[in-house]
């Protein structure tokens, strides 16, 4: 009989122990068993025990090797046949971590190749034991006290319990007062955080400039090279359910030099402040019951060159449009829209300077009018690709007479986090003033720069 054949008799042995017979039920710890069946049952298992035990130990005196003598009172099958106890040499050798000089009952010199392989099978014996069965498991091997592994492991881990079982537990101890509301609440352990729903972003940008402006532009200006400084200020709020606020704050203006230009320093070739807000009540899937409304005007004021006059300022004009409608909105990964169509829509203009007023589609002498009509505005953006962008702006207003279009355009090539090539071309079209003389409705402003730009 070989020491692999004598090993397997023992392995066999311990797992007739562990496992369920025919007649019998599963081995457990005194406190997982049932206290009326116990004594009997434990009974049970040791009288079986004790029979494998003489059967194993008559084959181990019949048979020897001439390697190692295999007998029941060999060392290496204390492990297997000892107290169930917690070998620390076992935990280390799985761990990797067992020291040569420090490993219990294994000095791994002088072995044989058998009794190697018999080692390494108890251990694996052994640990299937710590992890599975560990109520077995009642001391450890240097004798100081007794062990629980099972207990241990338990202390060891923390009790997950549900807010219901928490609630449950408390109803328990202390009793809801008359309104039905459980006292101190902050026993539960629980912190409840209100969501946030606002989301910020701002987008920074100073760039250097070229210019074109074609010579019937409504603000004024001419063809040049400038600066330019942008700012835009996004705060918008979703719930998630069906109430979304968006709040948008543009700000653009942009400064140019002149040499032909003997009355100004410094004129401005863009100029632009705008507030967007816009509250929407979600009707069905993409579409919201939308009330909008845009204002804007813009810094400082408008001249052409060699001309002392000013063409425009600050509330002169100041636009403001409040319109009621749908509000189509659709989110993909690379692009996104929301189109607001407005079939009812106030607008009013006002214009400080009077002698501006007419300039601007106001009654001589008046800073104000009231127009009714209807809006179209659509916002989108699409990131073509990792490099560039393309945001787009389309505004259309008419009160059945008269009909306003803008379109900004604004492509943005990516040079690293922190340059920028942009690309602004902004169509107009106004019929709403009066057409200089051999001059068309139709408005153009283009801006070709390069310079910084960043986004947080």
């Amino acid at each position: 009989m070989t020491i692999r054949t004598a090993f397997s008799l023992s392995a066999l042995l311990l797992c007739q122990l562990l496992a369920p017979s025919a007649t019998a039920e599963r081995v457990r710890p005194p406190h997982r068993a049932a206290s009326s069946s116990q004594p009997d049952h434990f009974t049970s298992v040791a009288t079986r025990y004790a029979a494998k035990l003489d059967s194993v130990k008559r084959v181990f005196l019949a048979q020897q090797t001439d390697s190692v003598a295999v007998t029941s009172s060999n060392p290496y099958f204390a492990l297997l046949l000892g107290s169930p106890v917690l070998y620390h040499s076992v935990l280390r050798q799985t761990l990797g971590t067992l020291p040569e000089e420090t490993s219990s009952f294994y000095l791994g010199r002088g072995i044989s190749e058998e009794t190697d392989l018999l080692i390494g099978a108890q251990q694996s014996l052994l640990r299937s034991v710590y992890a599975h069965e560990p109520w077995f498991v009642v001391g450890e091997e240097d004798g100081k006290g007794t062990l629980n592994l099972d207990t241990a492991i338990k202390e060891g881990a923390t009790e997950q319990t549900t807010l219901t079982d928490q609630l449950k537990k408390k109803e328990t101890a202390a009793p809801p007062s008359s309104s039905g509301v459980l006292k101190d609440d902050a026993d539960l352990g629980i912190i409840v955080r209100k969501p946030n729903f606002w989301t910020f972003k701002t987008d920074l940008s100073l760039q250097f400039t070229q210019n074109y402006v074609s010579d019937n532009w409504y603000k004024g200006g001419e063809s040049n090279n400038a600066l330019l400084a942008t700012v835009t200020i996004d705060a918008n709020f979703n719930n998630k359910k069906k109430i979304s606020w968006d709040n948008k704050l543009e700000m653009r203006l942009g400064f140019q030099t002149s040499r032909d230009d003997s009355e100004h320093k410094f004129r401005t070739n863009t100029d632009l402040l705008r507030l967007t807000n816009k509250l929407g009540v979600q009707a069905f899937k993409n579409w919201y019951y939308t009330i909008m409304l845009q204002s804007w005007s813009q810094f400082y004021k408008g001249y052409k060159a060699n001309d002392p006059k000013v063409y425009s300022d600050f509330m002169s004009p100041f636009e403001s449009l409040l319109s009621i409608g749908m509000d189509y909105k659709l989110s993909k990964k690379n692009f996104n829209i929301s189109a607001a169509i407005s079939p009812l829509a106030l607008k009013f203009k006002y214009v400080d300077r009077k002698e501006l007023s007419p300039s601007f589609g106001v009654n001589a002498g008046s800073h104000t009018k009231w127009e009714r009509g209807s809006n179209i505005t659509v916002n989108s953006k699409w990131n073509i690709c990792k490099q560039v962008s393309w945001v787009s702006r389309l505004y259309y207003f008419t009160d059945y007479r008269k009909v306003q279009v803008e379109w900004e355009n604004t492509f943005d090539l990516k040079i690293n986090d922190f340059l920028s090539t942009r690309f602004f071309i902004y169509p107009r079209f106004d019929d709403s003033v009066a057409r200089q003389e051999g001059k068309s409705y139709l408005q153009l402003n283009e801006i070709l720069s390069l310079g910084f730009k960043m986004n947080f």
